[in-house]
């Protein structure tokens, strides 16, 4: 059970510490601004060329890797591996997130001229939806999942977590998806998931 609870420290330190340091560092370095682009801006080669496409892949296809043996350790830790619904998310969220790695993102406008760019646009932009939903349900599908055994850590998770949707939503229906909402969504989670490794580790 030790070696559960250093992995589980040891993901959560990359996921909650490397993760949202890198995104920071790289777009430091680049003319990006977060009320107009979102991330997955980066993936497009005509705007950053191809260096920023293949580290934006890594980091994307790293992130779903990453967020894949971080739940399932959770699901050991917490003998959840028979709730059906709790690992059918876990390989759902894995899917999508590892699919928008792949999928880049252009800002050609929607037209019939350019149909496979506008597929593309289209298809990036459903999957960055879905990406954002999968994830949100997988960590409510957790808190729930444990929430009638340890009612502290259940009711605290889901409470964060619901913080972190509101908190994203708010600028979203004021400015639509943008990378300001994107990166709150990446240090929310990041913020659950230290308080997830916390209450585990002490457990």
């Amino acid at each position: 059970m030790i070696w559960i609870k250093l992995g589980i420290l040891l993901i959560s330190f990359i996921y909650a510490g490397w993760l949202p340091y890198t995104v920071k560092k790289n777009i430091q370095h680049i003319d990006f601004d977060l009320n107009k682009y979102t991330l997955s801006f980066l993936s497009n080669k005509n705007l950053f060329g191809d260096t920023y496409v293949k580290a934006y892949k890594r980091l994307l296809f790293a992130t779903a890797i990453l967020n894949y043996l971080f739940f399932w350790l959770l699901s050991e830790f917490y003998d959840l591996g028979k709730n059906e619904r709790f690992m059918r998310q876990i390989d759902t969220s894995f899917a999508f997130l590892t699919l928008l790695a792949f999928v880049p993102h252009n800002f050609y406008p929607y037209s019939r001229r350019n149909l496979a760019l506008s597929i593309q646009r289209i298809l990036h932009n459903l999957l960055a939806i879905v990406v954002f939903i999968t994830l949100s349900m997988l960590i409510i599908l957790f808190q729930t999942a444990i929430l009638s055994d340890l009612h502290f850590i259940g009711l605290t998770g889901l409470i964060i977590i619901i913080v972190v949707i509101l908190i994203v939503l708010f600028p979203i229906i004021r400015n639509g998806v943008n990378g300001v909402a994107e990166i709150l969504f990446i240090n929310g989670i990041s913020i659950w998931s230290i308080f997830i490794t916390i209450t585990t580790f002490i457990k």
